[in-house]
């Protein structure tokens, strides 16, 4: 599918490119408006990591792999209470109508260290690194999490 439609961009491209060619000048204003927008692909890339907000190395489960992704609303003054992943997770806060997402990792000696995510923003959550997460703000908080898990494993365990 991806092919099909680089190659019908380049089609498009290359019969534009030898339209403009035959004419020997460049269309006018009333021709320039009346073209529809462009079709070129662009691709950016927002965010690649390798380590968590930790510093730990990303470290995949055992199984059958799994992609998940998942969009999560935190409303004003929300929380996600203290939890883990068994699995590393792309967390990503959407870029539009959407809060900052406060993140409080508990360390191994105890001590907490909070991070805030602005929109748009981006971080490598890691497998089995305890945090919660808060909307201090006064919008929802819309982040769309990608966990790279296996087959049957949960996303998250809850700490009492």
């Amino acid at each position: 599918m991806l092919l099909k439609s680089l190659s019908a961009a380049a089609a498009t491209t290359l019969l534009s490119l030898g339209l403009l060619g035959c004419g020997g000048s460049a269309p006018d204003a009333a021709q320039k408006q009346s073209t529809p927008a462009s079709t070129e692909v662009k691709i950016e890339k927002v965010f690649s990591g390798s380590e968590t907000l930790n510093g730990t190395p990303l470290a995949y489960p055992e199984g059958k792999p799994e992609l998940r992704l998942f969009r999560v609303e935190i409303p004003a003054g929300g929380k996600i209470p203290l939890h883990t992943h068994p699995a590393p997770m792309l967390v990503y806060v959407q870029a539009t109508n959407s809060g900052d997402l406060l993140n409080t990792r508990v360390q191994p000696d105890g001590s907490t260290v909070s991070s805030v995510f602005e929109p748009g923003e981006s971080f490598i959550e890691g497998a089995s690194e305890p945090h919660f997460v808060e909307n201090k703000g006064e919008q929802p908080t819309v982040v769309w999490v990608m966990v790279a898990s296996a087959e049957g494993l949960p996303t998250t365990e809850w700490i009492k």
